[in-house]
């Protein structure tokens, strides 16, 4: 009897757990986390029943027993309830949820004021359809439950063949930081961009794209990769140029004042980038500015900045401002470790913003001050003849110990961090130690935070691009203290957000430019092309088993490349400058030279070069005629790294290096006012187009 009883309850038991492991699968294909995923060998892996437990909680979807997977699902169903938000096409009809007897119409408010009843066109099943709205913009429909705001996105993005009147374009890709001016205070700023703009744009060039200048850590100098920025909302005022801003003689009056004369000419010219002197001088400076400001012409500007600041900004000078007070004990960096009454911009922190009100009013002129540098620069471009001007670029994701995940930490991922899973460069996954936008927190605040950021990184630009524009669809997500592999893929409402891109790109009159490299769905490209999403196609990863391939087969929505910021420049690969770090060096440099030989083909064939394969010192002709090679692609953008255009052997970044390598921190040694100037440069750079006509 003791053996029946026995078997009936291991029964029961494993009865219990299959509908246990049912639940949690269930919940995970809700909330939009693929339990299996394929690997780099073609091999289906399962997602550990711990990673999706992980993941759902941080989500806040507990799914640790039966009962908190039942309130999960609840959870799930009163948010698709709560909805308030949808965004659809320009005359797309609109279905709705809906309860209750149809009405005969509903009252509508278009973004410009007109209002007008709509009638329902069909209802049924707690469903109800309202023919499209033919006008793009955010507009809002009175139901009786509460407002329900409408995205109307046009059919695509803005292009830049819409912008150049069908014909192609090309530009240049530079690294704010690397560019060079007399008074820089030893890094690049937009008075650097302004005058590359400037040169690029009389030689022909449309556009110019440049790194991340999202703020950072303010007081925290060494922390300064463009891409773990503390808030993709605002600035790094080191990108900030004065000059662009106050009258000559009121920034020299400033350097007196804080005596930085010899500093700044020490440092602006130095051949790399010393982070926390560069800082300790510009910070300096901008001290002075601000102390000087009350006497300045622009000062009314800047009052009226500061008097209308939003709450946004206002958090983020707090937040600065805290991190200052705190970040000088290790232990207490990240602001997950401060006073549990300070973790929350509450009433302790509005306490203590009322005790330091001058320190965040510099935090705000500090805004105020790359605001108007970034939109100097733009105008620079467009006046110069760009049709486009800078091209932003947004970061994947921010650091979880940055001004967001503080101020906001209901709009973003807690206790989970963005990566990779293992490829045939990486067995283990990568892990980048970044946050982002939570699905259901983007939901819950009817994707305020998205068009937000869309917003801040289009106002002053004529375009943007977005790192791994995959993560608008899907990121693979680590619980915190796992590795990679612990990973999942979680999925995003793609439909939303590539339609909220494309109604921003509309209002800011902008393109956008996606970064699609690496394993992505064999149709993502079209459909990136679908949405008027310029893919990019960079020179090197256009290959086969055969070589390379022709440019005549690039996409024509795409933008040709010739490098980008994670490789070795043309001049560089071709004299090997990359290979030092290889473990089997002779291996790499046997694969490099075979390389070399296909290239040299690939640009014969296409008609670019000519003769003997030239030595691997003698870079020049190779990136000559990988110029050419990507002017004769079909693409509507040609997009040349400004190493590459005076081809230089630097590499900006070494994915998977520290302190080995020099990253973010290279200058070029000429100013950026006189980089375009040299004769080979400018023969090379024709081989893009004519210069423009004055």
């Amino acid at each position: 009897m003791r053996r029946i009883v026995a078997h009936q309850s291991r029964l029961q038991r494993d009865g219990t757990e299959a509908m246990s492991d049912e639940m949690l699968e269930n919940l995970a294909a809700r909330a939009g986390i693929a339990t299996s995923w394929r690997d780099q060998t073609g091999a289906d892996r399962r997602v550990s029943a711990d990673s999706l437990r992980a993941i759902l909680a941080a989500l806040g979807l507990p799914a640790g027993r039966d009962d908190e997977l039942r309130d999960s699902l609840r959870l799930l169903d009163a948010d698709t309830a709560r909805a308030r938000f949808v965004a659809v096409r320009v005359n797309q009809p609109i279905d709705l949820a809906f309860s209750g007897r149809l009405p005969n119409g509903i009252e509508a408010t278009l973004e410009d004021g007109t209002q007008c009843r709509i009638r329902p066109i069909e209802g049924a099943a707690g469903r109800l359809t309202l023919p499209g709205f033919a006008t793009p913009g955010y507009h809002s429909l009175h139901l009786r439950g509460g407002d329900c705001v409408v995205a109307v996105a046009p059919e695509r993005c803005v292009t830049f063949a819409d912008l150049n009147d069908g014909a192609p374009g090309w530009g240049l890709a530079a690294q704010v930081y690397s560019l060079r001016s007399a008074h820089d205070c030893g890094v690049g700023d937009f008075g650097g961009v302004a005058a590359l703009g400037s040169s690029a744009a009389r030689l022909g060039a449309d556009f110019l794209a440049i790194s991340p200048v999202h703020a950072l850590f303010g007081s925290t100098p060494d922390h300064y990769s463009p891409y773990s920025p503390s808030t993709r909302l605002f600035f790094n005022p080191l990108a900030a140029d004065p000059a662009l801003v106050f009258p000559e003689d009121f920034v020299r009056r400033a350097v007196a004042a804080a005596d930085l004369g010899e500093r700044i000419e020490t440092l602006s010219g130095a051949p790399l980038i010393d982070w926390p002197a560069a800082h300790a001088a510009k910070h300096a400076l901008f001290r002075a500015l601000f102390d000087l400001l009350p006497q300045a012409e622009q000062y009314g500007d800047f009052k009226r900045f500061r008097d209308d600041a939003s709450d946004l900004l206002k958090d983020f000078a707090l937040f600065e401002t805290l991190h200052g007070a705190h970040c000088a004990d290790p232990a207490r960096w990240d602001w997950r470790h401060w006073p549990k009454s300070l973790r929350r911009p509450g009433a302790a922190a509005r306490k203590f913003a009322g005790a330091h009100a001058a320190e965040l009013e510099f935090q705000i002129f500090l805004q105020w001050l790359v605001e108007r540098s970034y939109g100097a620069a733009q105008r620079a471009c467009r006046d110069a003849g760009m049709r486009a001007g800078l091209i932003a670029d947004l970061a994947i994701g921010i650091d979880p110990a940055g001004a967001h995940a503080w101020a906001r930490p209901d709009e973003v991922l807690q206790g989970l961090s963005i990566g990779a899973p293992p490829d045939y460069y990486s067995a283990e996954g990568q892990n980048w130690g970044l946050t982002g936008f939570s699905p259901r927190g983007l939901a819950a605040k009817s994707f305020s935070p998205f068009i937000d950021t869309l917003r801040a990184n289009l106002r002053h630009s004529g375009g943007l691009r977005i790192d791994h524009v995959m993560g608008l669809s899907r990121l693979w997500l680590i619980p915190e203290g796992a590795g990679a592999l612990d990973g999942a893929y979680v999925t995003y409402p793609a439909e939303t957000l590539f339609r909220l891109t494309a109604l921003e790109s509309w209002r800011h009159r902008a393109l956008i430019i996606g970064e699609d490299l690496g394993t992505l769905p064999m149709d993502f490209a079209d459909a990136l092309a679908a949405q008027g999403i310029a893919g990019m196609r960079v020179l090197r990863f256009e290959r086969d088993a055969q070589g390379f391939r022709s440019p005549w087969g690039w996409s024509p929505q795409a933008a040709a490349m010739t490098s980008t910021h994670d490789m070795i420049s043309t001049a560089g690969w071709w004299k090997g400058a990359d290979l030092e770090l290889e473990t089997d060096r002779q291996q790499a440099e046997d694969i490099r030279a075979w390389d070399r030989g296909l290239l040299w083909a690939a640009f014969q064939q296409a008609g670019v070069a000519s003769g003997e394969r030239p030595a691997p010192a003698d870079a020049a002709p190779v990136v000559d005629a990988a110029l050419d090679f990507i002017a004769r692609s079909p693409c509507a953008m040609k997009l040349v790294a400004l190493e590459d255009a005076i081809a230089s052997d630097v590499q900006p970044n070494v994915p998977g290096t520290t302190v080995e390598k020099p990253n973010w921190r290279h200058r070029f040694a000429t100013p950026a006012s006189a980089l375009l100037d040299d004769s080979a440069t400018r023969a090379r750079l024709g081989r893009l187009g004519p210069p423009r006509q004055a």
